[in-house]
Formats: C-alpha cells, structure tokens, sequence
C-alpha cells in the first residue's frame, strides 16, 4: 500500500468519527483552494459558527524509530497547520472551500474567533509521544493517537463538549514541554528507553519550560477530566517544580466500570432526539436561517441536550392527544438561551397556529422579564408531525405598547400570567 493510500485511509477514519459525533454539515473533510491553487488545506475544517478545528492527519507507520516517525509525523502536520491556518485566515484574498454536499463557499475568516489546532498520528504501537507542539508562531497544537482521537471524540460527542476538553487543555499544558507513555509499564523495551532517553535529553530543558511525563493513555486523562468534574490533575498547575511525573494508568478502565457512568450514558441515549431532530427538520433544508438555527440548537452540550429532549418529551407525552384550537406551551432558560415548547392539534388551522406561537414567545420575554436574550422554539402536532422551529434572536424589551398588547393577548386567551418554566433537576451522573 502507497503513502497516498494509508493517508486516504487514514483520513477517512477520522471524518468518520467526525461526522458521527457532529453532525457531517460542520466537517469538511480534505477542502481544497477551490479558486487558487486546487491543493488541499488540510485533513479536515470543523467550522462551527464563530469556532474553527484545523485537523491533519498522519497515518505513517511506525517501525520502532521515533525521531524518523516523529519527523514524518508530527514535524509535516506541524507545518500542514501552520500552512492551513495562514492561507485561510492570513490570506489577502478571500479563499474559497467545498463541502462535498453544497456548492463552493467563502471561507468566513472575519467570523472565526475560536481557532484549535490537532494532530491525529494513526501509527500504532508507539509507546510515548510529545504531548502537544506549537506552531512557528507558537500557537499551541492537541497532539492524540488514533485510540485517543476515537475515545475523546465518542465520549465527548458534541463540538461545545470537544471544544471545552481542547480548550481546557491547551490554557493547562501551554508553555509546557510534555510527554504521554501510553504503554503498559512492562511494555517498554530496552531499545525504546534508550531512544526515550535520548528524546528526553533533546526535549527536557532544566532551565526552560516546565517539563510534564505522563504515564497512561489520553483517555485516562480524559477520565480525570470527567470524574473531576472537568478539570485536570491540580499538580500540573503547580509551578514549584520544574519537572513533573503524573501516573494515571488505568484510569478510563476504571471509569468505564463506575455504575454512574453507565447510568449516565444509559441517560444520554434521549438527548439524540435533538440531534436527530436537527438533521430531519433543520438541515433538511439548508439556507441561512436552518443554519443559523441548527447552530443555536447544536450549541448545547450532551447534557443540555439530554435535559431539552427529555422535557420535550414529556412535555409532548401530556398533550399528544389534545384536539381543538388548544396551544400548550413550556419554558426554560439555559444561561440566556430560552427553549419554547409547543403543542398544537393538527386540526389547528395554519394561520392560527403561526400567530399563537408568537404570541407565545413574545409572552415568555415580557413574563421572564427578559431572562433570555434569544429563544429556539420546538412546536409539533399530533403523532409528532408537521414540527415548527425558529429562532428569535438579539431579544430587547419591548416598548411599553408592545407590552400592553401583548397581556391583553394574554389574558384573551386565558393564558397564566405567571409563566411556567420546566424544572431542570437532573444530574448529569446519577448517584
């Protein structure tokens, strides 16, 4: 098998974990300078509304010789995203990319205002490996294997879920040099301690940047992250040494087996009605307002989503059989977000429908006082069909008019003036 082959391979591996945890629309995979040059930026764009993910990926195989692999690796992806994040955010002249299920767009640069850098090696068998890098202009790169790639992203299938775990992560392990043995103890030949030292003699400056050796995988890093409420080992926040050992070895074997986790993950299974919901309703229709709604939606990590999904449930459980020109509603705020459900029989003439959902919203900002600063409604039908979804965005109060009309709306309909908000009491690890 050709260099060209393992890389294509390896490339589809990591789209496909990408597009299952996130949703396919977000990821373009191998985008090309469509009106320059026609070369390929880079392995995969994660562009996600003002936050972008430049991914190179590497599938050499390794043959015991870490300073080659490392420079046929790490040193080329290194450079790939230094040259991507140059081209689409550097470049005087707009660049134009193409996801392969819409025409050719411009690249957004004037809206990214995130950016993250990863390095997926795929050679196995390694048995330690920097733990991040920076490029020429020290911007800081996530390096993982392909086991680590697989579990993080899987674990943490949503993109504010990811982005939270790369960002934590690199403001943590900035201006630090660290090394992950992913190994067993025992797996650790003498040829290979002998190259490590020779490694660690190059990389671990006595006087420079604090050094960090981390025995264990990435994902039992991730379990720590995880079991800690999402944060990391508080040694390594420690500048009183120079050098730092952490041992987290079977740490994500020991998580996996927690009763809690599995409870959690058993949990977890509702908030993909959302997701679901997202690629049936929203995207099914691609234009400037789905996406700007699908955007809002998909922003909510896993356990928001599990929480919005079952309370619409719920929600849809109480009202499915309802008849006549009858509207339930239902609200929460999520730090400034405010969800809207509806319910309305399908006998419900169109026009009335339309008009009582807005209704609705407008009587959720006056009786909230204003709490969200946007709502998504999430309205369906009898048999959950004919779904209404919209997004009403950059909320404002209302003159003292609007106002006025809007509680005699109300109280025309018989609505409760003081607005119901569902309960959110789930944890997202039960106990």
């Amino acid at each position: 098998m050709n260099s060209t082959e393992k890389g294509n391979i390896g490339e589809d591996f990591v789209n496909e974990i990408a597009f299952n945890s996130f949703i396919e629309h977000w990821c373009y995979p191998s985008p090309k300078d469509e009106n320059g040059d026609k070369k390929e930026i880079c392995d995969l764009l994660i562009l996600f509304g003002d936050k972008l993910i430049i991914i190179s990926v590497k599938n050499y195989e390794f043959k015991d010789f870490y300073s080659r692999y490392f420079r046929r690796t790490i040193d080329k992806a290194v450079k790939q995203i230094y040259g991507a994040e140059r081209k689409l955010l550097k470049s005087k002249i707009d660049i134009f990319i193409k996801h392969p299920k819409r025409d050719i767009e411009k690249f957004p640069k004037e809206r990214v205002k995130e950016i993250h850098r990863v390095i997926v090696n795929l050679g196995e068998g390694v048995r330690f490996y920097p733990f991040n890098k920076e490029t020429k202009d020290e911007k800081f790169i996530t390096l993982l294997d392909k086991e680590a790639f697989q579990t993080i992203v899987r674990e943490l299938d949503t993109i504010p879920d990811f982005l939270e775990y790369l960002r934590k992560r690199e403001e943590l392990f900035a201006n630090k040099t660290a090394t992950i043995m992913p190994g067993e103890e025992d797996d650790f030949p003498a040829e290979t301690a002998k190259q490590f030292f020779e490694y660690a003699q190059n990389n671990f400056n006595p006087t420079g940047n604090q050094s960090l050796l981390i025995s264990g995988t990435e994902h039992d890093l991730l379990a720590h992250y995880l079991k800690n409420e999402r944060t990391f080992p508080e040694l390594i926040n420690s500048d009183e040494y120079n050098g730092i050992f952490i041992q987290l070895d079977g740490a994500w074997k020991d998580f996996n087996e927690r009763k809690e986790v599995q409870q959690k993950r058993e949990l977890d299974r509702n908030s993909y009605f959302l997701d679901e919901l997202v690629k049936r309703e929203v995207l099914n229709n691609i234009n400037e307002n789905s996406i700007e709604l699908a955007t809002a939606i998909m922003s909510f990590d896993r356990f928001n989503r599990r929480i919005i999904s079952e309370n619409f449930l719920q929600f849809y459980d109480s009202y499915k059989t309802s008849k006549g020109n009858y509207l339930a509603r239902r609200y929460a705020d999520f730090g400034g977000v405010g969800i809207v459900f509806a319910f309305y029989p399908k006998e419900m003439p169109q026009e009335m429908s339309n008009n009582l959902l807005s209704v609705a919203l407008d009587s959720f900002c006056v009786y909230s006082n204003y709490k969200s600063k946007s709502m998504i409604l999430i309205a369906t039908t009898n048999e959950f069909k004919q779904f209404k979804m919209g997004l009403m965005k950059d909320i404002v109060p209302f003159s003292k008019e609007e106002e006025l009309e809007i509680r005699k709306n109300v109280e025309l309909l018989g609505w409760f003036t003081n607005h119901q908000e569902f309960k959110i009491t789930s944890k997202e690890y039960p106990d």
